[in-house]
């Protein structure tokens, strides 16, 4: 998708694009690969286009460039004192870290804060300390992950325009930004990447988790955009359904693109039906049955116009049940009039049945933007702390009063 080729293209010129190797440029891994191009090329476009990017980025480049710094010379330290990183980590007879040479202003105030010196000697005495490797991963973090950049780039018109819902109603790009922020923060729990350390930066580590692992298995797997099983119908966008999936619900528009389904019973159907001590309907024509009633299912789904596909060539052909239909007087897509059609009625926009205090009301009073994206499109919030706390807070309310119903219920 458009939007989220676009974010990726951003994030590829701030932390670099991932090693190409030649040996496997073949199938998928050609495929992604020429998607991260793109990707790339479009990341270009949008900086050389927007000044204010071009300055984001390279501040968020900076600070890679910077933590990856301190993490050199914060490793040249410990091997000049040859301290074991896989061993405990004593504030007081660790001091040199601190004094590091060329060290950043960030990195050294980190080291040196009392209440994490206080913490490390209260679990050092308790024989539960902690790492030196740690420590320094701490101290050479990034302090934003891929969900604060996310949102850091709605600052710019570019991205601002994808998260405002257009005029014309298209939902699709908020979904698909909705669904991104959920795999983000997948990767984000999964590889606890809530700080990006130097250490896998340093190494590309964090290239090859990120594209080559994760997002590489997502693009193989091939997710695309927003698919909701609950509600298809995004506005704007023309959802694409089996028979079977459109049963029970209908459209002003309706283009039926397959007229052929062969009448076979089923393996299984011929199994079980001996085996049944109730009539119905006969076996050899029971298939034939199933296809009638498939395709009375489509047929019914259009509200104000119903198009249907008839192939022409060699092998192609549809049900005989159609031919007789499409004969010479069935109107054509060419001859046809648009001005016939009735004007579609506008269904009312449905919203979740189940709400709550917390999670609902006082997100929507507090900010009625916040609880569109958070609770209607999804979205994922990059620091969920309050949203969090409302919804521990609503579901132990829940528990309680299921109790004490419970309680008094009994004899």
């Amino acid at each position: 998708m458009p939007e989220i080729t676009d974010f990726f293209g951003i994030v590829l010129l701030i932390f670099g694009k991932p090693d190409y190797n030649a040996e496997f440029a073949a199938g998928d891994y050609q495929a992604f690969h020429d998607w991260i191009t793109a990707a790339e090329t479009r990341g270009e476009t949008l900086r050389a286009a927007d000044p204010g990017l071009t300055t984001f980025i390279a501040s968020k480049q900076a600070e890679i460039a910077a933590v990856i710094a301190d993490y050199d010379q914060l490793t040249a330290t410990v091997q000049a004192h040859h301290w074991d990183r896989d061993g405990p980590y004593d504030p007081d007879r660790m001091k040199p870290l601190a004094a590091t040479q060329g060290l950043s202003d960030q990195a050294r105030r980190t080291l040196s804060r009392v209440p994490f010196d206080h913490l490390a000697r209260t679990r050092l005495a308790e024989g539960h300390p902690f790492a030196l490797g740690y420590v320094i991963n701490r101290a050479t973090a990034i302090d934003w992950s891929l969900l604060d950049l996310f949102y850091q780039l709605g600052m710019f018109l570019h991205f601002k325009a994808m998260l405002e819902l257009p005029p014309d109603g298209d939902e699709g790009p908020l979904c698909n930004l909705g669904l991104l922020t959920q795999y983000l923060a997948k990767f984000v729990d999964h590889y606890g990447a809530h700080a990006v350390s130097a250490q896998r930066l340093r190494a590309d580590r964090f290239q090859r988790t990120f594209f080559m692992s994760y997002l590489y298995a997502l693009f193989r797997r091939g997710e695309s955009e927003f698919e909701d099983a609950q509600d298809p119908f995004l506005k704007g966008r023309i959802p694409f359904l089996t028979i079977h999936q459109s049963k029970g619900l209908e459209f002003p528009v309706v283009v039926l693109g397959n007229l052929r389904k062969d009448a076979k019973v089923q393996r299984v159907e011929a199994i079980v039906r001996p085996l049944l001590d109730r009539p119905g309907e006969p076996l050899e024509r029971s298939a034939g049955f199933d296809v009638m009633r498939m395709y009375y299912v489509a047929l019914s789904r259009a509200k104000n116009l119903l198009v249907l596909a008839q192939y022409r060539g060699p092998g192609l052909f549809i049900n005989q049940a159609f031919r007789p239909l499409l004969d010479a007087n069935f109107p054509r897509i060419p001859d046809f009039q648009l001005g016939q059609i009735g004007c579609a009625t506008a269904t009312q926009d449905s919203q979740p049945q189940a709400y709550s205090y917390t999670a609902d009301y006082l997100l929507y009073h507090h900010c009625p933007r916040q609880y569109m994206l958070f609770r209607k499109y999804g979205f994922v919030p990059s620091r969920g702390t309050v949203m969090l706390f409302g919804s521990l807070v609503h579901r132990t309310l829940e528990d309680l009063h299921h109790l004490l119903i419970a309680q008094r219920s009994q004899p």
